[in-house]
């Protein structure tokens, strides 16, 4: 058994399911709230505000005991723990019911009871149609060995060097190939998501998040299958001929099945407190450092294996938690596999070889419904400002990781050895990740407001047995010339086999409201690394060749906190080895409590920490400039139509290695990128 202290939560990417947690008071239910977004800088931060202002100046009136609760009171709500939805007692013969308020907390039927187990529903639907045009940035150079600076590269038709096959009869040497110049990428993708609660009793209840067709590109699953591809249908001869979609099944036609369970766990709330178990969604302050993805336009969503319990404490919440990050490979008895066995229980082949993660967070917010009717009270009616923080610490070790060398083949055998399935390296890795989030706003009027927020995180840590370089010396002297290890000066002495990881970022937002008018300002910093590349969809922060590189330095932000359309969120993947600025105002047309028609600009810029990790040497990164029409119902609905266009600098420049001088050489300057892009959403 595992001696680990039931007392920890997340690390890196895991932060405090304290957006997943109930704090121990006497449960009641609250107004309904779609998913929380972690981008306050969305049309959603006036709908919010609009939302908060109009139950303050006209409160809804819970349901009577009477009446069923309605599967809808426990929608998470920004960066809150769960709202826990109580049992009402059954209708008292004799009485009728009274009429329901208009909420959704509100019971349909007047002779409804409450009875268990009983489901709620929250998810939604989107469609997103997108255009990218130039996003290779002009910069592959076939020429020069493929050196480009983007990671996507042009159309086929553009990079393809066979072509056709067609012989052009003038030239038989010289086959046809296509090269018109195309320059655009174009796209529909959809995802469809279940978040159902099973309330078992009134202190218990088991949640999920189940997506359906996860962000499928349309069209990429026809029934006849792709020209050429083992499952294409006899009968179509051509893709030209299909007659549909199939479902994506992994394996077959697709990476990844037509449903998948992100997140299953469940709720027992006791008189110490909320105990959580399972896999849950992991989100803490700004989601800098461990975000849930709960935001419409989100692509990916922290989950952790965690057992958690949250409790209250002279008025400050105190989350501890265990975090299963990864236990390595498992095996079963016997002569068992995970072939011929697929149902049966397998268990853990060594303890030393897993992660082990402890978190400890103190939070201050408003979590109970008595605690945001009080504070909607302090910033609606009384106009006093709030206050809001949370301290978040995660210490995360390993001892030894396992090398799985050949993929679905059978762990009961495996022997810790060269040439064997699995092979043990040294690790003895440590990191510690501390996080700090403020909050401050002040609401002075209706439908004005001041917000400012804050999150710093750093990540601090060693590993002292780089596993990529285990055939490596303990130690070595950069100056080659010095044979005895003795001899080298103490200056050239380094470790190759060990990295310090010293990250740190942080994000500012300040925003400002004043009726139909919204602006803002928004800052912030992520650490960088001097290994070539960013580190996020180019290549890996750790060079197993680079013997001098005694650090990994570059902060990653999580790739779910997006503030553009193109250069971070698509060509760098995520906020890294930069400083970025981006002011913007935002203006609803049209206004109502429920309703919004509007627009918003922003623009970005941003340049690199470290030059040398650019592939162009070089720190400006770009100028972006982004543009967006909506139309927002609140909880309900959105559409927007989107446009960016960034401007790259020297930063995405092409250099290549010129063996006639010796060195890399500018071979091209990167061009404009843009993208047109529509967005439907459905809530429910």
């Amino acid at each position: 058994m595992k001696r680990r202290i039931v007392g920890s939560l997340s690390l890196v990417f895991a932060a405090t399911s304290v957006a997943h947690a109930q704090a121990p008071e006497a449960p009641a239910a609250e107004p309904v709230a779609a998913p929380a977004e972690t981008q306050p800088e969305e049309p959603r931060q006036a709908e919010d505000e609009a939302k908060a202002e109009s139950t303050a100046a006209a409160p809804v009136e819970a349901p009577p005991a009477a009446t069923a609760p309605s599967p809808a009171s426990a929608a998470p709500v920004e960066d809150d723990l769960p709202a826990w939805a109580p049992a009402s007692a059954p209708a008292q013969p004799g009485v009728a019911p009274a009429a329901p308020a208009p909420s959704w907390d509100a019971t349909t039927s007047s002779t409804q009871t409450v009875t268990y187990p009983w489901v709620e529903h929250h998810g939604y639907m989107r469609l997103r149609l997108q255009m990218f045009h130039n996003f290779d940035l002009d910069t592959f150079y076939a020429k020069y060995d493929n050196a480009y600076s983007s990671p996507y590269l042009p159309p086929l038709t553009e990079t393809n060097v066979g072509g056709s096959g067609h012989v052009v009869e003038e030239d038989p040497a010289n086959p046809h190939t296509y090269k018109r110049g195309a320059d655009t990428l174009s796209m529909a993708n959809m995802r469809a998501r279940w978040q159902p609660t099973v309330h078992i009793a009134e202190t218990m209840r088991i949640k999920a998040t189940i997506d359906g067709l996860d962000n499928l590109v349309l069209g990429s699953t026809p029934d006849g299958g792709l020209w050429g591809q083992t499952y294409e249908r006899p009968d179509v001869a051509l893709p030209t001929f299909s007659g549909g979609q199939r479902p994506p099944e992994s394996g077959v036609n697709g990476w990844q099945d037509s449903v998948r369970v992100k997140n299953l766990w469940g709720e027992w709330r006791t008189p110490l407190g909320l105990l959580i178990f399972g896999r849950t969604p992991s989100n803490w302050g700004m989601g800098i450092l461990s975000n849930n993805g709960e935001c419409l336009d989100c692509n990916f969503g922290d989950s952790v294996d965690r057992v958690m319990g949250v409790t209250k404490l002279f008025g400050t919440y105190l989350a501890l938690g265990w975090d299963f990050v990864n236990e390595g490979p498992v095996g079963y008895p016997g002569a068992q596999d995970a072939l011929n066995q697929p149902l049966g229980q397998a268990y853990d082949l060594d303890q030393r070889d897993d992660v082990n993660e402890y978190v400890i967070a103190l939070f201050r917010r408003p979590v109970t419904k008595e605690e945001k009717d009080a504070r909607d009270r302090d910033l609606n009616e009384v106009r006093k400002p709030a206050f809001d923080w949370g301290v978040y610490n995660v210490i995360r070790t390993q001892e030894f990781v396992t090398d799985v060398a050949r993929q679905f083949a059978p762990y009961t055998d495996a022997r810790p050895e060269e040439g064997s399935n699995t092979v043990l390296r040294d690790i003895k890795a440590f990191a510690y990740i501390p996080d700090l989030w403020l909050k401050f706003e002040y609401r002075p009027q209706r439908n004005h407001f001041y917000r400012l927020q804050f999150e710093s995180a750093f990540v601090l840590g060693v590993i002292k047995e780089l596993p990529q370089r285990f055939d490596k010396p303990a130690r070595d002297c950069l100056d080659t010339s010095v044979v005895d290890i003795e001899d080298c000066a103490a200056s050239d002495v380094i470790k190759p086999r060990q990295r310090d990881i010293q990250q740190y970022g942080y994000a500012l937002e300040f925003d400002h409201r004043m009726e139909k008018l919204q602006w803002g300002f928004h800052q912030g910093l992520a650490s960088g690394d001097t290994t070539d590349g960013f580190g996020v969809i180019d290549r890996t922060p750790i060079d197993p060749n680079d013997n001098a590189d005694q650090k990994i330095t570059n902060f990653k932000f999580d790739r779910d906190y997006t503030i553009d359309l193109i250069m971070f969120r698509q060509l760098i993947g995520a906020i890294t080895n930069a400083v970025y600025f981006k002011p913007y105002i935002q203006y609803d047309i049209v206004q109502t409590d429920r309703d919004a028609i509007g627009f918003k600009l922003a623009s970005i810029y941003a340049f690199a920490l470290e030059s040398n990790a650019t592939p162009g040497d070089e720190s400006p990164l770009g100028l972006e400039f982004d543009a967006s029409f909506y139309i927002t119902e609140l909880d309900r609905f959105r559409w927007s139509l989107d446009y960016g266009l960034m401007v790259p600098f020297g930063a995405f420049n092409v250099k290549s290695f010129d063996q006639n001088v010796g060195e890399y050489v500018l071979r091209g300057e990167p061009g404009v990128a843009q993208t047109l892009q529509m967005f439907v959403g459905m809530q429910f």
